[in-house]
């Protein structure tokens, strides 16, 4: 290893010594065994206070799923055999959903809808998102429309998104438009605005797909750091797609 790259190591070891407080014998360590020193702190310091922050968890956890994408789906029908509740059918449901099984999850979300829950609204947006994720935007729709008729109070942005986008799947564009001229008006984020640029597309308007996309990027330059990295991967489309258009 080169004597200058040594070096860099042993100054940002020795920076994390002094601003971490760690025990003053580390730095006498890491200054007299040149790179055997940096790497014994860094197994018995650095590594665990990585795995121990909210970012090295969440690195774990990714490789950990890779390596046992089931070890949460294991452990929840576990649950299930145990307590045959509907809050651990929906957790199972949520777990397969997020690692791509949304037609097992279909599954999981109905029978979580008993008893007190039978039109949980919660429940019923989550049944409504796995059934679109299975290519099921008819099945989508129904749900939700069940959903308002048991409780015509409820408001879910996201609930509304996925009505507006189950119209547009099969085939009723006027409709949809309808919901999504509604929607972009109090939808948080740019999500709904960017799919409603992709129906106008779709219908052929392209004049008012390029104006929903200027929107998008005139309200990211004018909010704050945080809705930007928040929305970063949106952002990114939309500013793709405005280059795609000139």
């Amino acid at each position: 290893m080169p004597v200058i790259l040594v070096v860099i190591i042993q100054i940002m070891c020795g920076v994390h010594v002094v601003k971490t407080g760690q025990e003053r014998y580390w730095l006498y360590l890491i200054i007299g065994l040149p790179g055997i020193g940096c790497a014994v702190y860094a197994l018995a310091i650095l590594l665990p206070d990585l795995l121990g922050s909210r970012d090295g968890k969440r690195l774990l956890g990714k490789a950990q799923d890779k390596m046992d994408p089931e070890r949460h789906v294991r452990m929840l029908r576990d649950e299930l055999v145990i307590t045959e509740t509907s809050q651990n059918y929906v957790r199972l449901a949520d777990e397969l959903l997020r690692i791509g099984r949304p037609q097992e999850a279909v599954t999981n979300y109905q029978k979580a809808l008993t008893g007190i829950f039978v039109q949980d609204p919660d429940i019923l947006v989550k049944l409504a998102q796995a059934e679109f994720d299975s290519h099921d935007p008819v099945s989508c729709q129904k749900t939700l429309e069940r959903l308002i008729n048991a409780n015509p109070d409820y408001r879910s942005q996201d609930g509304h998104l996925l009505y507006a986008r189950s119209l547009q799947q099969t085939g009723d564009l006027a409709k949809a438009e309808d919901e999504f001229r509604v929607l972009v008006e109090y939808y948080t984020g740019p999500e709904a605005r960017f799919r409603y640029y992709q129906l106008l597309l779709e219908k052929g308007d392209k004049s008012e797909a390029k104006h929903q996309l200027e929107t998008i990027a005139v309200m990211a330059r004018r909010a704050k750091p945080h809705y930007r990295k928040m929305h970063k991967e949106w952002l990114t489309k939309v500013n793709q797609e405005l280059k795609a258009l000139g």
